[in-house]
């Protein structure tokens, strides 16, 4: 994970010459709490709240007594040194385990702050290793991935990311934009020698780039419902049992259930996990006909959930000879379920309704298998890539479109096509990263990490 190579930011874009402290476990009180301290001031910090301790033994832990600037004993701890540049921020680090009292973790960064350090700010430590070389961009926006991740399939992925599978993806790509630009640029500086621009070969290079770029953005699709969770919207006419079954599958009450139709008027959610990934099950309000406007708005939202959901469960009660129009999106997948079979007589339903009762529980286990199913092919197996996020999608659809639109009839313009699309892709890495893109990557992480 660690690299070699500094990403060449200045000390001002990475934090500055300041020692940063931070609170790095939850906040709350709990059995053991973790502190963490870098910069160049880290030892002189360490000096004088845990006299004694032996920054150049690293990586070693150490029970030390943590003071404050008076000197009165704070803690016992459990000190860990980390000196640079075998950190990872790069910087001289020290991480303090202390008993999880919310007034000593206050008191021992009191402390620090008082020798000299200052409050870090939210994903300062992982900013600084990103500016010191440890970790690119694209592996940082995955250590806050992995720290957030709910389910098997996000830690999966994240841990994939960490570990440099997707910054290897745009490596390979960026490295064949870098080839192809220079063979341009030589054709330009050797066009005096009559030295002939290969079109056909310029064009090949394009289409090889733009494969890679095309196998990548594949996987945004998977990345969003890995990522988000898949969207599983319950739809079907009033009283068919949407409700119950939405309970039934959270495992709690979480929607009204009622005899009388239109109870559900607006779309309720909840988050389960699936296969390992998340889902997010929405229950909707009955499609009729109706002159309540708030119903009719209702409908309206349960039509719509229906239309965006990556899949949906049909409710088609066995009492109703109307079977449901929900609007079926081409390739959507559609659970379709004949419901209270248990009212007898009735039919199960055509070919491809499987029948359910969420009263006696018929059927359940088929539409668990059913479900699990559609979920794993929600999120389709990327054949060892990991998919990306958003901001790399946006950045990679600028270089396809550079690289589509571009003239390659014309070595100069082909030249400043290809050039276009290779900072579109050095951006994914933080290599022309602005603060404002910066600021926007490290906004949501933790204050700690």
């Amino acid at each position: 994970m660690a690299k070699d190579s500094s990403s060449g930011w200045s000390s001002a874009l990475a934090g500055g010459a300041d020692t940063v402290v931070a609170r790095s476990s939850p906040a709350g009180r709990a059995g053991l709490a973790v502190i963490r301290v870098s910069g160049g001031s880290t030892r002189a910090l360490a000096a004088a709240v845990c006299p004694g301790l032996n920054m150049d033994r690293g990586w070693r832990a150490a029970l030390v007594e943590l003071r404050d600037a008076d000197g009165t004993p704070i803690d016992q701890a459990v000190a860990l040194p980390y000196p640079a540049p075998r950190s990872y921020t790069g910087e001289d680090m020290l991480e303090l385990m202390v008993h999880g009292s919310p007034w000593i973790v206050v008191a021992t960064i009191d402390a620090l702050i008082a020798a000299g350090g200052r409050q870090a700010e939210p994903g300062e430590f992982t900013r600084r290793a990103v500016a010191n070389g440890k970790l690119d961009l694209v592996q940082a926006e995955a250590v806050n991935e992995l720290a957030a991740a709910e389910t098997a399939a996000q830690a999966r992925m994240a841990q994939a990311q960490v570990s440099g599978s997707l910054s290897r993806e745009f490596s390979g790509l960026k490295h064949a934009l870098t080839d192809l630009l220079a063979g341009l640029e030589a054709s330009l500086d050797f066009s005096h020698h009559e030295i002939p621009y290969d079109r056909r070969g310029a064009i090949a290079e394009r289409e090889r780039c733009l494969e890679q770029i095309r196998a990548l953005l594949a996987t945004a699709t998977a990345g969003r419902r890995v990522r988000e969770g898949v969207r599983v919207a319950i739809v079907g006419p009033a009283n068919s049992g949407k409700s119950t079954l939405f309970n039934i599958l959270v495992g709690r009450e979480r929607a009204i259930v009622s005899p009388h139709a239109g109870t559900t008027r607006d779309l309720v959610e909840a988050e389960l996990e699936i296969a390992g990934v998340r889902v997010v099950l929405q229950d909707t309000a009955g499609l009729e006909t109706s002159s309540d406007p708030v119903e009719l708005e209702g409908i309206r939202r349960a039509r719509g959930a229906a239309a965006e959901a990556d899949a949906v469960i049909v409710m088609w009660p066995v009492d109703r000879d109307d079977e449901p129009d929900v609007g079926e999106r081409e390739g959507q997948p559609m659970l379709r379920i004949r419901s209270k079979v248990d009212l007898g007589p009735g039919d199960d339903g055509p070919s491809g309704w499987m029948a359910l009762s969420c009263r006696t529980g018929r059927g359940m286990d088929d539409l668990g298998r059913a479900l699990e199913g559609v979920v794993s092919a929600e999120v389709v197996d990327l054949g060892g890539h990991v998919a990306i996020a958003e901001r790399h999608r946006y950045a990679l659809e600028g270089a396809r479109a550079e690289l589509e639109e571009g003239d390659f009839e014309v070595p100069e313009l082909a030249a400043e096509a290809v050039r276009t699309a290779l900072e579109s892709v050095r951006e994914l890495f933080g290599e022309v990263a602005t603060e404002e893109i910066l600021d926007r990557v490290f906004s949501s992480f933790c204050i700690g990490k």
